[in-house]
């Protein structure tokens, strides 16, 4: 059914004439996964779930999706809200396939058969609100079972009583659904409960799928990571220079401070003059009793508006499809989206509600575990006051010498697993092959040549930045993947972390290195990894050989970084 509303919808640029159809949605698929979830989002809108589920099968658009196989459990027949799960997840950019399963009793026997038949990248468990305890109870139990037994994430979603809000153990996290997804309307119809049972209202199966599809972006590290926000009539209400009496717009701004404490990024791009602009974020931060966000950057200038925008995604080093625009200037809007396909463009108005709608959005519950909120806003600023002094030392080692550049090795362990395990899922321009190990794969591995870094310099910290796992194969060490944040490249990090893994090969009696990259779309940073380091091609396979009696044997060191090994004689 089509949405009752007529107002324009944030994804809405401009009026489209007639509501979209197959061709359309290919087309979108076909410009970038921004593109298609506008397209997307618009059909649900204008003319239902079902309508609009049906054109996504019509387009066969499944190539343009990344793969997502899930597993299921409903307290009511999974096909209720197969048609929503299959848009939402293709609006998050993924091509859902499920096994699913009615009621918690059958959920144990079904994964135990279904362990064995290839990996889930999550499960979900939809469970009508009872109110009792003891479903409760069942559901945690059900869901820690699922993540021991699947190894994958698993998340309970529903109504808030439903999905909880205690710790059900490792891998295992409460997704309650946001009342404003269902319109503040019950997420399920009891109507006809004592004849056909309780199941999904049309609002609630979209809330509930959409929240899945939050979930899945989140662990796949597909979400967004960046948000740019305009400034003139977006952060504020009046033009800097132009208005005397500019106004903040504190629910925005509030949410803004809010997603900022979830993990993400924020910037802002403005076309005005840049201090006339800074001149009013300083005044407004001032005067207004919650301040303005942190902003990781700032691209303020007359240029178009995608130029500022492609400016700070080269200063902090993130891609468009990690990337949500902000702007109330539908022109802008179209320029960016035009620009940058892939990117999730939206256009601002009714601050209060623009604001609810960016805090209720599953897309941006990015962070598993609440983020200090001083820390990625400064660990990009670091990265960018880095930038600025690689502008002005050529020589390698000279530059790392003046940033006073220290890494420190760190094992693999349980206090550590969860934020390897982000860097596995976020990573994308350096990083080896396409596996990506959640939580509680890491926790079954027990090499001893696995390890984690941290990056430190005269700028500050950068937090860990780098994974390295590998495995031991009679006198071979196999590297099964290098994963390194974007903030750490060009500071020959991936170099060290192989020195010290040839290090530590030959300490353990190994005569060779090997490993593999793989050609994924934006991984082009890290193919010539191996090449670099001295590595030989051996079929299809990188390899160094080693000198266990050589204890300079292997990758060298860079010249101008320090290395600590905190994982040495543990």
């Amino acid at each position: 059914m089509p949405r009752d509303s007529q107002a324009p919808s944030w994804w809405w640029f401009a009026p489209a004439a007639a509501p979209p159809d197959a061709a359309a949605i290919r087309e979108a698929a076909e410009a970038g996964r921004g593109a298609m979830s506008r397209c997307l989002r618009a059909a649900r809108e204008r003319l239902g779930t079902a309508r609009a589920a049906s054109l996504l099968r019509e387009a066969e658009t499944v190539a343009a999706l990344r793969p997502a196989r899930f597993f299921l459990v409903t307290s009511y027949q999974p096909r209720a809200i197969d048609d929503a799960l299959r848009l939402a997840f293709a609006i998050a950019g993924f091509a859902l396939e499920t096994v699913a399963v009615e009621g918690l009793a059958e959920a144990r026997d079904r994964a135990r058969d279904a362990a064995g038949q290839g990996r889930f990248d999550g499960a979900i468990l939809s469970i009508a609100a009872t109110g009792t305890k003891t479903v409760h109870d069942e559901t945690a139990r059900v869901a820690a079972s699922l993540a021991e037994t699947l190894q994958c994430p698993v998340a309970i979603v529903g109504e808030t009583d439903a999905a909880g809000t205690g710790d059900a153990g490792t891998g295992v996290f409460h997704c309650p659904v946001a009342p404003e997804l269902a319109d503040n309307a019950p997420l399920f119809d009891t109507r006809f409960a004592a004849s056909l049972g309780t199941i999904p209202s049309e609002r609630g199966a979209d809330a509930i799928a959409d929240t899945a599809a939050g979930f899945i972006a989140g662990i796949a590290g597909t979400a967004p990571k960046l948000l740019i926000t305009d400034l003139d009539d977006t952060l504020w209400r009046g033009v800097a220079g132009e208005n005397g009496d500019l106004a903040l717009h504190a629910t925005y701004a509030a949410a803004l401070a809010n997603l900022s404490e979830r993990g993400l990024v924020i910037a802002a791009a403005s076309r005005n003059e840049a201090e006339v602009a800074r001149g009013a974020l300083a005044d407004l931060a001032h005067d207004a009793p919650s301040g303005v966000p942190r902003f990781a950057a700032l691209a303020v200038d007359w240029a178009d508006k995608a130029d500022l925008v492609a400016a700070l995604l080269d200063q902090l080093g993130l891609a468009a499809e990690h990337t949500l625009l902000i702007d109330d200037d539908p022109v802008n809007c179209a320029r960016v989206a035009a620009r940058f396909p892939a990117m999730d463009v939206r256009r601002f108005a009714d601050p209060d509600g623009f604001a609810a709608m960016l805090l209720a959005d599953p897309l941006l519950a990015v962070g598993e575990r609440p983020v200090p909120l001083e820390t990625r806003a400064a660990h990009y600023q670091r990265r960018a006051e880095v930038e600025r002094l690689r502008a002005t030392e050529t020589d390698a080692a000279a530059f790392l010498a003046r940033l006073e550049t220290r890494l420190t090795i760190l094992p693999l362990d349980a206090a550590s697993r969860p934020r390897a395990a982000e860097l596995a899922r976020r990573v994308n321009q350096f990083v080896l092959t396409a596996e990506r190990p959640n939580e509680m794969e890491l926790s079954r591995r027990s090499s001893a040549l696995d390890f984690l870094v941290r990056l430190d310099d005269v700028f500050g910290g950068h937090g860990i930045v780098g994974l390295l796992l590998a495995d031991r194969a009679d006198e071979a060490v196999v590297i099964r993947n290098l994963y390194l944040s974007c903030r750490a490249l060009q500071r020959r990090v991936e170099t060290a972390m192989l020195a010290v893994l040839c290090r530590r090969a030959a300490a353990l009696g190994a005569r060779r290195v090997g490993g593999t990259v793989e050609q994924m779309e934006r991984n082009r940073p890290a193919r010539g990894l191996f090449a670099a380091a001295g590595f030989r091609q051996d079929g299809g396979r990188w390899v160094l050989d080693l000198d266990p009696a050589d204890n300079a044997a292997g990758v060298a060191a860079p010249d101008g970084l320090t290395i600590d090994d905190r994982t040495e004689g543990s």
